[in-house]
């Protein structure tokens, strides 16, 4: 649709100069006598000019275009020598045209109406060569930035997925050894801690080539992880999830991200413990901890970039991260459902 757009234009654009044109050399002219006062009939000649220099000119620079030619000076040059010469033959044989029909007193040809139909040519061509390079401009500017914008989604992706990636056999490793000691401690609570853990497992591959995932989806999530770190670190960790309007979308494992930054940068023990909470707050959601950070932990902020990076593709709205009065806080807007 865009594209029939762009061949339609012309046929309005190229009227309207046409009558602009033809109204300021009218507007000239009454500085001096004028006894014939505007005609329409030379409007839909100089109309007939500027829509064949026009089309034809579109024709040849996209031809040259994909023929290897560079559109610079030289190409403009040559086109505005090009649009003179078919500016004048035009001129001429329509010229011939209208005297012979409404003043055959007229003469068709002479030096002067020569050297000023060239005048003319050069004005033409500087205009209609202008706004066709500029149109060509935009239009290469406009598939290089989609095309940047693709590429940089793509780059992401494979970001995200390296991520994910990363974070899966680091908490993999984790439950592996809680679990190994629940099963020696409590059959039943290993049982439900295995189901968890799977049902985890099965939500990130699920959502792995997803943009966007209900917001209940990722709170359950986000229960069921609560819900391992809770039996791997007892009543040193506590946590709270207050969602009233699951009607959002957001990234997909965007809590999963938050939770094992939560995990890996703090301490949680007995003289440390844990205290985090899920709220949300109209179409925000945050996810706030205590601040008792390990004395050895490497912090790219790799999972925060591409958190924000993602959602740059999704919404103008971005994360809000504050770190304050020994309380880190991450705000992540919330997708209306559509």
């Amino acid at each position: 649709m865009k594209n029939n757009v762009l061949r339609i234009y012309p046929l309005l654009f190229i009227p309207l100069i046409g009558l602009l044109y033809y109204t300021t050399f009218f507007m000239m002219s009454k500085t001096m006598d004028s006894s014939y006062g505007f005609d329409w009939f030379v409007v839909l000649i100089v109309t007939i000019q500027f829509g064949i220099i026009w089309v034809l000119a579109q024709l040849s620079l996209n031809n040259l275009i994909k023929k290897g030619w560079q559109m610079n000076l030289k190409l403009f040059i040559l086109g505005v020598l090009s649009i003179v010469i078919l500016n004048n033959c035009l001129f001429f044989l329509l010229r011939t045209i209208y005297v012979s029909i409404y003043h055959p007193e007229f003469p068709k040809f002479d030096t002067f109406m020569l050297q000023l139909t060239t005048l003319e040519g050069f004005l033409k061509a500087i205009l209609v060569l202008s706004m066709l390079f500029s149109l060509n401009f935009f239009k290469r500017w406009k598939i290089e930035y989609q095309e940047n914008e693709r590429l940089k989604r793509n780059e992401l992706e494979l970001e995200n997925r390296a991520l994910k990636s990363q974070l899966n056999p680091h908490f993999l490793f984790n439950n592996l050894n809680t679990l190994s000691g629940l099963i020696q401690e409590n059959p039943s609570i290993a049982n439900d801690f295995l189901k968890e853990m799977s049902d985890m497992y099965r939500y990130i591959l699920k959502t792995t080539d997803k943009e966007v995932v209900p917001l209940n989806d990722e709170i359950q999530f986000a229960k069921n992880y609560s819900y391992l770190l809770k039996q791997r670190f007892g009543k040193n960790f506590k946590y709270s999830i207050e969602v009233n309007d699951l009607d959002y979308m957001l990234p997909p494992i965007s809590l999963h991200l938050l939770l094992e930054n939560i995990v890996k940068h703090n301490r949680v023990d007995s003289n440390h413990p844990m205290d985090f909470s899920i709220k949300q707050t109209e179409d925000w959601l945050s996810v706030e901890n205590k601040i008792n950070l390990k004395s050895n932990v490497d912090s790219t902020k790799k999972g925060l970039h591409i958190l924000a990076e993602q959602y740059k593709f999704l919404t103008k709205r971005t994360i809000d991260v504050r770190n304050k009065n020994n309380v880190f806080l991450v705000k992540l807007p919330l997708l209306k459902i559509k």
